[in-house]
């Protein structure tokens, strides 16, 4: 199990941008000056190694061969972990996320790589999910069964170049059904006589439990690789609002981890009105979640102060401490879907009042920005970077100070 003994460890909880230099080869787009200008500029400040490699391999264009593009890929990797260690330059004194990873450089998008790996699954048209980023749908067209490894190649790079712990972010099985066309089941369950409701929750259930035992077989795969930490990404936890739903975000996760040894956390994003609460008490029943990851940046005001009216965004945090919650918790303190930066002081208060309300030990207390800055420039993403960082150790020296 993964533990860091200081207060207020951060991380990164989603993916961060490609470079256009990383997006072009694949769109069949040329690069033009710009690209390599980005590239050079980027790598000379993330000290990326073999840089000179890089730009020689870019400056051809055009016209990459695969094995071509996997190395532009890999390098993208490299980028995007050296972004989270070395988060915080020139604004706290310590730089680097304690938790980091390759920023899912590798990844077409959180829902299309395992659907493409996995098979039954036909693609059935783009859909929009946020801002400029779109996903391609599937339709469920027979049992699904485990292909590859989506994952392997990425996490064996990774471990190879990062200089700080690592955690693998994985798709969980709730998202990709709740995602996806579900025709094969709901055909399925079309001949039982029984409620329409009783037929699209079981047809729902059915789909989710066979995907979370393939799911489980790539994340035994991970930990014999060595990973300690999988994070499970369950954005869509709160897309059906039934109870039995909610029941079953926990019963995938809990047969996703049957058998498993690592350190598990999850991380949910984007509820209702109503807020994270929709979840409770049933989230609870996690068996093997040490950490639960959620967003609170976004709902939050970019004044300063540590009273229930300056943090009104975090007001669910308050539901740990009423249910007796004593593990881990990630606290999403930057809002993302916006290039609006807070001041380094909001963050820092934004973490005092999630460590008073919650009454949680400050070393179980992880910081990271609100999920997706896949949207955000490289710029704007660093800079969220920065302050996760430095907004982090401000509150760490004034939770020490006498």
């Amino acid at each position: 199990m993964i533990r860091l003994s200081k207060s207020f460890p951060t991380q990164e909880i989603g993916s961060l941008p490609k470079f256009s230099w990383r997006t072009k080869p694949f769109r069949q787009m040329e690069l033009e000056d710009a690209d390599l200008v980005s590239a050079k500029v980027w790598g000379d400040k993330l000290k990326v190694p073999r840089l000179a490699q890089l730009l020689k391999l870019l400056s051809k264009r055009a016209d990459f061969s695969e094995e071509e593009k996997k190395a532009i890929v890999d390098y993208s990797l490299l980028y995007a972990i050296r972004m989270g260690e070395t988060a915080g330059s020139g604004l706290a004194e310590h730089e680097g996320l304690d938790l980091v990873w390759s920023g899912e450089q590798a990844r077409t998008e959180m829902y299309e790589t395992p659907v493409s790996n996995i098979e039954g699954f036909e693609f059935i048209g783009k859909v929009r999910s946020f801002d400029n980023k779109y996903w391609r749908m599937a339709s469920i067209r027979a049992s699904p069964a485990y292909e590859s490894n989506y994952h392997l190649d990425e996490l064996i790079y990774t471990q190879k170049n990062a200089r700080r712990k690592i955690k693998v972010p994985v798709t969980d099985a709730i998202t990709i059904m709740a995602w996806s066309d579900n025709h094969y089941y709901t055909s399925k369950w079309a001949k039982e006589k029984v409620s329409p409701l009783e037929r699209s929750f079981s047809a729902r259930r059915e789909f989710t439990l066979d995907l979370a035992k393939i799911i489980r077989k790539v994340i035994r795969e991970l930990i014999s690789q060595g990973v300690e930490e999988v994070q499970i990404d369950i954005p869509a936890a709160t897309q059906y609002q039934s109870r039995e739903d909610i029941k079953l975000v926990t019963e995938a996760f809990n047969e996703t981890t049957k058998g498993l040894s690592a350190t598990f956390s999850v991380h949910t994003c984007f509820p209702p009105s109503i807020g994270y609460a929709i979840l409770f008490p049933d989230l609870l029943e996690m068996k093997k979640c040490e950490r639960f990851s959620f967003e609170y940046g976004n709902r939050d005001g970019y004044g300063r102060g540590v009273s229930d009216q300056a943090r009104a965004g975090f007001a669910d945090l308050k539901l740990f401490k009423e249910y007796g919650y004593k593990k881990g918790l990630g606290v999403g303190v930057i809002h993302i879907h916006t290039d609006r930066l807070p001041s380094v002081e909001v963050v820092k208060d934004r973490i005092l009042y999630s460590a008073k309300v919650t009454d949680l030990d400050p070393s179980e207390l992880y910081i990271n920005p609100d999920c997706g800055l896949r949207t955000r420039k490289p710029e704007i993403a660093q800079s969220m970077l920065d302050l996760t960082v430095a907004g982090a150790e401000k509150a760490r020296g004034e939770l020490s100070a006498p």
